[in-house]
Parts: structure tokens; sequence; C-alpha cells
């Protein structure tokens, strides 16, 4: 038999020596979803003031690869009927960044089309993006997929929100800002839903 061709470098033979490794990263992605699951527990809280009834129980869920990396998400509200989606997502996306994105198509593009609209001066004030891609399911931050609502006039943005199949409407913070983590969260939830009821 031939002796394998497949090598490791130094630094990866390192990381497979060491076990602290993955345990540390296990714990961390533990962590993540503790930190989600008080997120969940603050916006059901604020859910009674809103009209979320028919909105099934928030869903927390990992994986180990979106686009390569690590994530957590917590989805809620969480409404998927066909053509009609109505979510608010947060989430951890390992060495990259939180997120809190508003994902809406179908009946409840149409329902809240206006009120998105109205509120550009106040998603340009607070930073968020807009999607620009038309895969619904992609969460990173590049500029094929997001673009500061800054960037648009109101009017370029509202064309946007009545050309575009789904609406998508996103703000991020570094992994860095992990102590401010939940509240950053929590803060965005409350305002996205009060612009969709």
């Amino acid at each position: 038999m031939q002796a394998s061709k497949i090598r490791l470098s130094p630094a990866e033979a390192a990381l497979i020596s060491d076990a602290q490794v993955i345990l540390t990263k296990n714990s961390i992605i533990q962590k993540t979803i503790a930190l989600l699951s008080d997120v969940q527990e603050d916006l059901q809280q604020q859910a009674n003031s809103f009209n979320l009834s028919n909105s099934p129980s928030p869903k927390i869920s990992k994986g180990e690869n979106y686009l390569g990396l690590p994530y957590v998400i917590l989805d809620f509200p969480r409404i998927s009927k066909g053509e009609d989606l109505f979510f608010i997502r947060s989430m951890f996306w390992w060495g990259n960044f939180f997120s809190s994105t508003l994902q809406i198509s179908g009946i409840y593009k149409t329902r809240f089309h206006k009120q998105l609209c109205d509120a550009y001066p106040l998603l340009v004030e607070k930073r968020y993006f807009i999607g620009v891609n038309p895969d619904p399911w992609l969460h990173h931050f590049g500029e094929d997929n997001y673009k500061p609502i800054s960037h648009f006039s109101q009017e370029a943005f509202a064309f946007v929100l009545e050309e575009s199949q789904h609406i998508k409407i996103a703000a991020r913070w570094p992994i860095q800002e992990w102590d401010s983590a939940a509240n950053h969260l929590s803060k965005s939830w409350s305002f996205l839903t009060k612009l969709c009821t």
C-alpha cells in the first residue's frame, strides 16, 4: 500500500492533538443556546402585547455548516404556509455576527408593505439592511445579499419592497458584543414586530 498523500499542515496537526479546542467550541454553542433561550423567554413575554396568536411556539435550532461555520438560530414568530412567510430570526453565526431579521412574503408582504415603506426614516436611523438576493434563505451580509437601507432613497426603498417576492429587513452586531447581544436581539425583535402589527 502506498503511503497516504493526504497530509496535515502543522496548524492542523496541532489542532487534532488538542481536544480542548472542540470542548471549548461545544461550550460556546451551549452558552449561545442558553443566551437565545433567555431571549426567547423575553420575546414570549413581549408577544402578549402583539397579535402573534397564530404563530407556532418559538424554536431554537443549531447547525454546523452555514457557509462552513456553526450557527444557532431562534425563530419567532415562525409562520410558514406555502408562499406566506412571517419570521423574525435571531441568529448567532460563528466568527461573524449576531443578527435579527424580519422575513415576510405572500399575504404578509401585502399586509405590511405600507408600514415598512413608512418606517424608512427609522430603519435608516437604526442602521438596518434590506435583502437584495432572490434566495430568501441566505443570511450572510455580503453585498450580493444585503445592502444598508441608507444607500437607497425612500422611493428606491419602496420600489425594492414592491418588486421583491420576499422582504428581508435585518440588523447585525459584532460577535465581540456578546454581553449586549441579548439586549440587541430583544430590542430589534420588538422594533420589527411593531412594524408588522
